[in-house]
């Protein structure tokens, strides 16, 4: 009997725990969307003045650690140092893993980032700078929504995997 109350505590923290797992998910999605904003801002600011290059410009960024996609800019300014034969877009192919795979980011967003880099250099900058600034307003509406996803599908899995580990410890007792 004490066994079978064991299995059935571990369960219910089991279920707690996937449940608080796919909350934490929609709020570093939500921290992620934030802080490629602030990297678009910095991004733009330094387009402005006009006295850095792409890869300075992610260099810059990527020494930012307090940014969670810091990574990505690294790496991004390591392959435009180190690859001076190769061309944006391969460069962009070759890191765009790392924010499908070690982000919360969902495609959309990965998209908008990507799009947005390939136009970068190939315009004048006021261009350039309403093209970020378009980028902003899209992931800012995309923020809004990650906002609602976190109050709504968020909280829900988090109750409903919780009732689910209790329901089926009922059961089984």
């Amino acid at each position: 009997m004490q066994l079978k109350i064991i299995l059935i505590g571990v369960l219910v923290g089991c279920s707690y725990l996937i449940g608080d797992y796919l909350y934490k998910a929609y709020t570093k999605r939500h921290k992620q969307l934030n802080d490629l904003i602030r990297i678009l801002e910095i991004i733009r600011m330094d387009l402005s003045f006009g006295l850095y290059t792409l890869e300075e410009i992610f260099e810059r960024v990527g020494q930012r650690k307090e940014y969670s996609l810091s990574i990505f800019f690294k790496s991004m300014s390591l392959d435009l140092h180190k690859n001076s034969s190769k061309i944006l877009d391969e460069i962009v192919k070759d890191n765009i893993d790392i924010l499908t795979k070690e982000t919360y980011l969902q495609n959309k967003e990965v998209d908008e980032v990507k799009k947005l880099i390939l136009t970068l250099g190939k315009s004048d900058i006021l261009s350039q700078e309403r093209m970020i600034d378009l980028s902003i307003e899209n992931l800012k509406k995309l923020t809004d929504e990650s906002k609602d996803d976190i109050n709504k599908k968020g909280l829900l899995y988090k109750k409903l995997t919780t009732f689910i580990g209790i329901g089926i410890g009922i059961i089984l007792i």
